[in-house]
């Protein structure tokens, strides 16, 4: 056998699924004359050796299935390699029987199992390797239809139709059995008892046969879902890694939205899923109809054929029910999106959205679009629940109208003729019907999903072709260029036109959702907008840079054109070099602090200390618990603003590359440590690298060697500093503007005694008692300067409480109460009685009526009187036929009703769970969301609530209609057979032992699956954060291979799931199989005693449990397995706290409150959490009425936390503050902040249109917010976008600069006109001209109001009130600024002295 390539090193995982990008070009010809879309297996390795990452490669002929054919040996020996998947190495009988799981099995119910002990996911299902062959696949179909006719549906096809038509002919067989057993060997049974003179031994030979044959087909059912699930594992981890590494490599989602990619990893892979598993089951439907036709035309007649018009009748309706069903579907996959998205919305910025107090209003736009999806979900569950309900009904009213066009044309019926036909229809086709249905719904609605996953894939590819530069001097150039970027449009007429209504005619404080509903719903286009024109720039190897500019006029665009990440429509981008980039918003992971700054690289002491040292933040790990170790949450959550950017500029650093662009990195820091970081880090570390650095602060650009400063998109001034000043143009126009100011402001403080720069607030502090020595050498820098480095730190994210055992009785009660309460639970319950009872009397009263036969009529037949034995002759005929005809609209009516009801319940139970789940998360504390990644909470709004909306419904629905059936066929045969109770209770037993080791393992496989799928959606949503800089470090393959690694763990969890439900339903079904056999033995032991049609009726229903019974088994488990996310959500719904719970108001502020805004901190303590250290200690000052406060201080000395504290994020350790004398922890929260306004420094725009994001609640008129906007200078930029106060905003605001995101925060707070407010850096992202404006603005607009200012940019402060100083969560000084100025030993006037001291180097 001839070897396949092998991956040359396990540990460079990266490089698995990348070949096909590095050889394309090369195979593409071979792979078209070769796409034969055959499964599988390029890869040829010994099952016994170590390999377990190989390589995909075609390969021809026989080979390429050499794996899947070595299942076909009937006993192998097991594989030597412990931690792999057994079915690698499992023979035939333990591959159908499952065998090889029942290690795990045994070991879950006895001492239970954890994730690690379950089996590697095999190599030949590794989502890489199976990505690899569905790209080449999906490239070759680009390449012969073009990207407007593709499609990813034949892809897909293309891939697993191997393995399709193979599990076609395991089933095919299986069918073959299925009808030869009711058919020929039931009915020879049955004609033995009929029989008076036919031997005994002829009896027991057809009940061996029919109870071999039994066993046989149930075997052959067992392989072909053996097959399936394995093709579906494979298919969707190929579609899934294939649209992970789109993602990868796009450098935006265009119209899409991460809510909506949520989505497609939450439902569309279990659509896909499950469309593999049943589509080669549909067949069953169509080969069963054929052949029930033939056999009734060859049993009864061609009149008899009357019956089936219900099957010709039933396929056209079903198929229309269908397409009824993929539409509504459809339409519900977009509200889902919908939804999603604005979850993950509320989940991003969930912080301000307190802080605004919007929960209420946010909540109501989410029940809005949940109540739209409940109506369409309303619409497609009656779809579905009609199908399933119709489904079983069609075999019995076919055998009705079969039974009475026979013996309408006076022909008579016997016992083996009927039972052996409704054995068939009951046993057979039902289930037949059943897997069609399911496979149908199945096939549309991956129909859905693949159209979803093409418009991800035909996104264009990030950046453009970089070019070496033709001068070996230069490290970036930019020769003429003009660059694009996306414009996200979704506004259309009939929305303009609905927002210009609202806004006119808005009455109420909420005012009509309808508006911010429609712009949340996902974009319908993407078009390119030019950003740049002709951009000429160069940037020489080892030289520094500087790029300045008004706010929005291109700065950071530039980075991005330069790193070749903005579409380029003319010109050339050149560079050589690697990169390395840091963000206006630093982009941060859920990691621990020391993983962020590798990112990925081996560690290294020096290059490690060094990147320590040079980015300030010895003195910040030190003061972590965990030192480096200590774990950074979702987002750098418990990061401060400019910790995260250090931690950002110590990555770059440590990357060690030939090109930094530096956008703005230093707007988030305070003057010392960005005085600091300038000189250690970028003129320091960096010196002999090529570095752009975007920044706003002269005293910066000064010391660049270059100098470009651009408006509008274009480069307008280049040159040095001294050559741009001698220009006298807008560059200098600009420094002398802000210099002017800064003289102003600083008369104080120019003749002041320069001292030496400190490196920390806490070593000249007399406050602190231990003095932190840092090296002022970055190469002294060691370990042993930070005390922290190394030692494991304290989790910040709480692990998810896996539940165990048993789902609780709560949960169960939770469901029941969200359906509408026990009353109506039992009167749905009712009605599946009603409907499968009904079902179940039609047999019995054929079988009642064929005993009855004639009556036991006299008829004269050659002179002679016998007793007739034609039921034409029963006095009773047409009562009997009556009342058997009846039953067809019983059914029929009874399985409506059961529908309604059924559809009316679930769903109610699933919107009641789905909106207090929500009402309870948005109103829990930040303490909540700080702690839990978002990716678990996304799991709960797609995942869970996908199955509680869809798949528990439909798992409900058949264990209550299979419950009753298999009550109604046991209750028959015990009727008929007494003795049969007795194997009844033995097998009962049995199958209670299999069920309650499966109930065990399966529910710690469901939860496993589940927890494995979080940190998916947290993988996502981080990678679509920080594409950017995954580009631009050439990090994708690292996280490619990384989301592999994530996503094969969820694959080996869900596999073990489902082949663990085949474990259980294998082995019932050959329990199952006993129960024919002893049925059909007690038809031959009493055959004198029982008459044939009842021993017919109870050898059909016996048929019937062989499937029914293992499947109900199954089904029980399944449900209590799917109730596992309700059981999720009602552990939220019932351990979450609701935020101030611990603080009841029992003060009602009058309304005009606040009137003076008197601010008390009154001996306050806090703390991030029970147990955690306290961060604010015994702070005590008061804010006087109307006064301007500057903050100021290090980084984590607590600024940020008094904010926290005043807008009740977290409740006080000790200590209250009051406004206006009234205590505000005895006030609603939402009272509270309503009366306070934020501007933070991170600003936060909403997806929708600027008139949205300005005025959510529709209470101002167009020419107020023309007013703000002119007041903080962004009047003109708004007049310049298309659609004015309409123009749609993106996703995160992410199609505006970051300047005018903030300022558009200001606009926002102008509006919303309070007393209070808190500026936290609000400026930091403008340039210092437009920050002078804006600063003027503040001052003359809030000039009544209290405003405390957090600050890094000390001239900020200077011109206020007062300043106060934090360190180490305490006050250290609290003053006028000339006060403390005054006094050169005080903290604030060396903090200025430092800053002075970097202003004069320029």
């Amino acid at each position: 056998m001839r070897k396949l390539e092998r991956a040359a090193d396990l540990e460079d995982s990266g490089n698995v699924g990348n070949g096909i990008r590095d050889t394309v070009g090369n195979e593409l010809d071979d792979e078209s004359k070769n796409m034969d879309g055959n499964e599988e297996d390029p890869r040829s390795f010994d099952q016994d050796s170590n390999m377990s990452v190989p390589i995909y490669s075609r390969r021809k002929a026989i080979d390429r299935y050499n794996n899947s054919l070595r299942n076909l040996i009937p006993v192998r020996k097991k594989g030597k390699v412990i931690g792999t998947m057994p079915i690698d190495s499992a023979g035939l009988f333990s591959f159908i029987t499952f065998s090889w799981v029942s290690t795990y099995m045994y070991k879950a119910f006895r001492t239970g199992i954890t994730m690690e002990e379950l089996p590697a996911v095999s190599p030949y299902d590794d989502c890489n390797y199976n990505a690899d062959r569905l790209e080449r696949l999906w490239k070759d179909e680009l390449v012969r239809k073009g990207p407007a006719k593709a499609s990813f549906s034949r892809v897909a096809w293309k891939f697993f139709r191997t393995r399709f038509f193979a599990s076609c002919v395991v089933y095919t067989a299986c069918l073959i059995l299925g009808f030869v057993n009711p058919t020929v060997l039931a009915r020879k049974l049955l004609e033995y008892v009929e029989s008076e003179d036919m031997p005994y031994i002829e009896g027991v030979k057809w009940a061996l046969l029919l109870t071999v044959s039994e066993l046989l087909r149930a075997l052959l059912f067992s392989w072909a879902w053996a097959l399936n699930y394995r093709t579906a594992l494979r298919l969707r981890s190929a579609c899934f890694n294939l649209l992970y590494r789109k993602i990868s490599r796009v450098n935006n989602l265009g119209n899409k939205s991460i809510g909506e990619v949520i989505n497609m990893f939450s439902n569309d892979d279990q659509r896909i899923f499950d469309m593999v598993i049943y589509g080669s089951l549909i067949i069953a439907g169509p080969i069963t109809t054929v052949y029930a036709a033939f056999y009734i035309f060859w049993l009864l007649g061609p009149m008899a054929l009357i019956g089936m018009t219900a099957f010709v009748f039933f396929y056209p309706a079903q198929f229309m029910i269908s397409r009824l069903y993929g539409y509504f579907q459809s339409e519900v996959v977009k509200i889902s999106d919908m939804r999603v998205r604005l979850v993950n919305e509320i989940l991003d910025y969930i912080k301000l959205i307190k802080m605004y107090a919007w929960e209420q209003s946010f909540s109501q736009d989410l029940l809005d679009i949940r109540k739209k999806e409940r109506h369409v979900l309303l619409k497609t569950s009656y779809c579905q629940s009609l199908s399933v309900s119709v489904a079983p009904t069609i075999p019995v009213i076919s055998t009705v109208m079969t039974v009475l066009a026979h013996i309408s044309t006076g022909s008579n019926l016997t016992a083996s003729q009927v039972f052996s036909y409704v054995s068939l229809l009951d046993s057979r086709f039902a289930f037949s019907l059943t897997l069609f249905q399911y496979g149908i719904e199945a096939m549309v609605s991956a129909k859905i999903s693949f159209d979803r996953m093409k418009s991800v894939l035909l996104l264009e590819d990030s950046g453009c072709t970089i070019l070496k530069p033709i001068f070996k001097s230069q490290a970036v150039a930019i020769n003429h260029g003009t660059f694009a970027c996306n414009t996200f449009d979704n506004r259309t007429k009939e929305n303009s036109e609905t927002a210009e209504k609202i806004r006119k005619n808005n009455t109420s404080n909420l005012g009509d959702h309808s508006e911010k509903e429609k712009l949340n719903k996902p974009t319908t286009s993407t078009e390119y907008t030019e950003i740049l024109f002709d951009i000429t720039f160069e940037a020489p190897k080892g030289k520094l840079i500087g790029i300045c500019g008004h706010v929005g006029s291109g700065k950071s665009s530039l980075l991005l054109a330069a790193l070749g990440q903005l579409r380029i429509n003319e010109g050339q981008v050149m560079r050589d070099g690697s990169c390395a980039y840091v963000s206006q918003q630093a982009w941060i992971t859920n990691a621990s602090l020391r993983d962020n700054i590798l990112f990925g690289l081996q560690f290294d002491n020096a290059r490690y200390y060094k990147a320590i040292y040079a980015s300030n933040l010895t003195q910040d790990i030190n003061m972590m618990s965990g030192g480096d170790q200590e774990e950074i949450g979702e987002n750098g959550v418990n990061l401060s603003g400019g910790q995260k950017q250090r931690v950002a500029l110590a990555r770059a650093l440590y990357a060690n590359r030939d090109i930094y662009f530096l956008d703005d990195p230093l707007s988030a820091v305070d003057a010392r440590v960005g005085s600091f970081i300038f000189d250690n880090y970028i003129l320091g570390a960096l010196r002999g690298k090529t570095v752009l650095f975007v920044t706003h602060q002269i005293h910066y650009l000064n010391r660049c060697d270059d100098i470009y400063m651009m408006r509008d998109g274009k480069i307008i001034e280049h040159g040095t500093h001294d050559e741009l000043m001698k220009l006298g143009n807008e560059y200098a126009l600009m420094v002398a503007a802000i210099s002017a100011e800064s003289n102003t402001e600083e008369t104080d403080i120019v003749n002041e005694k320069i001292e030496e720069l400190p490196q920390s607030v806490n070593n000249t502090s007399p406050h602190q008692g231990n003095t932190i020595s840092i090296a002022k050498n970055s190469s002294h820098v060691s370990a042993d300067n930070m005390e922290n480095v190394g030692t494991p730190g304290t989790g910040l994210t709480v692990a998810e409480n896996l539940q165990q055992g048993t789902i609780e009785a709560h949960t169960y009660h939770s469901f029941i109460t969200a359906a509408g309460g026990y009353f109506f639970c039992f009167i749905v319950i009712v009605t599946f009685f009603v409907s499968v009872g009904s079902n179940a009397f039609s047999s019995w009263w054929l079988a009642t009526w064929l005993r009855a036969g004639s009556g036991n009529t006299s008829i004269v037949t050659n002179n002679r009187t016998i007793i007739s034995t034609s039921i034409h002759d029963n006095p009773n005929f047409e009562y009997y036929r009556i009342v058997y005809a009846g039953m067809v609209g019983v059914i029929v009516l009874s399985s409506l009703l059961r529908s309604l009801a059924f559809t009316k319940a679930t769903i109610t139970a699933s919107t009641n769970l789905h909106n207090n789940l929500f009402k309870k998360i948005i109103t829990s504390p930040m303490r909540f969301f700080d702690t839990t990644p978002s990716g678990r909470i996304q799991h709960l709004f797609s995942r869970d609530m996908d199955e509680v909306d869809s798949k528990l419904p439909l798992s409900l629905t058949s264990i209550l209609q299979y419950t009753f059936i298999l009550f109604f066929a046991m209750v028959v045969i015990c009727v008929v057979f007494p003795w049969f109770v007795v194997p009844l209770f033995i097998l009962s037993a049995i199958y209670y032992f299999l069920s309650k080791i499966f109930r065990v393992a399966g529910r710690d496989l469901r939860r496993m699956e589940n927890k494995s799928r979080a940190p998916v959606f947290s993988y996502v949503t981080a990678t679509v954060q920080g594409l950017s800089t995954i580009h631009a470090f050439e990090k994708e393959r690292d996280f490619r291979a990384k989301f592999s690694k994530i996503f094969d763990e969820n694959s080996k969890c869900l596999f073990m799931c489902c082949v663990a439900m085949r474990w259980l339903a294998v082995r019932m079904d050959s329990l199952s199989v006993l129960i024919t056999g002893i049925t059909a033995g007690f038809v031959i032991a009493l055959k004198n005693t029982v008459p044939a049609p009842l021993a017919g009726l109870a050898l059909s229903y016996s048929a019937h449990i062989a499937g029914v019974f293992q499947y109900t088994i199954r089904l029980v488990s399944e449900t209590e397995v799917r109730f596992i996310s309700v059981e999720r959500i009602n552990h939220y719904v019932r351990t979450l706290e609701i935020e101030g719970s611990a603080n009841q108001p029992t003060v009602q502020p009058p309304a005009n409150w606040p009137s003076a805004a008197v601010i008390k901190f009154q001996n306050i303590s806090m703390s991030y959490g029970e147990g955690a250290p306290l961060i604010l200690k015994n702070v005590s000052f008061t804010v006087n009425s109307g006064e301007k406060i500057g903050i100021v201080g290090r980084t984590g000395s607590g600024k940020s936390s008094l904010t926290v504290a005043l807008f009740r994020l977290v409740e006080l350790a000790k200590g209250k503050i009051e406004i206006d004398d009234i205590d505000i922890s005895k006030i609603s929260l939402d009272r509270l902040r309503t009366k306070l306004s934020i501007i933070p420094q991170d600003p936060t725009l909403f997806s929708g249109t600027i008139r949205s994001n300005l005025d959510p609640f529709k209470v101002h008129t167009d020419a107020e917010i023309w007013t703000a906007l002119e007041k903080t200078k962004l009047k003109n930029r708004v007049q310049s976008i298309s659609g004015h106060l309409d123009a749609s905003v993106g996703f995160g605001g992410d199609n505006l600069s970051v300047g005018e995101r903030q300022l558009l925060c200001l606009t926002r707070a102008l509006l919303r006109d309070t007393k209070i407010l808190v500026l936290d850096e609000a400026t930091a992202a403008v340039d210092p001209e437009t920050e002078l404006a804006v600063q003027s603005t503040i001052q003359q607009e809030f000039s009544e109001c209290t405003i405390l200012t957090i600050a890094h940019r000390l001239q900020t402060v200077l011109s206020l009130n007062r300043v106060l100083i934090m360190n180490d969560g305490k006050v250290l000084e609290f003053d006028t600024p000339s006060n403390l100025l005054s006094d050169e030993s005080s903290e604030f006037s060396k903090m200025i002295a430092a800053a002075e001291r970097a202003v004069n180097r320029s």
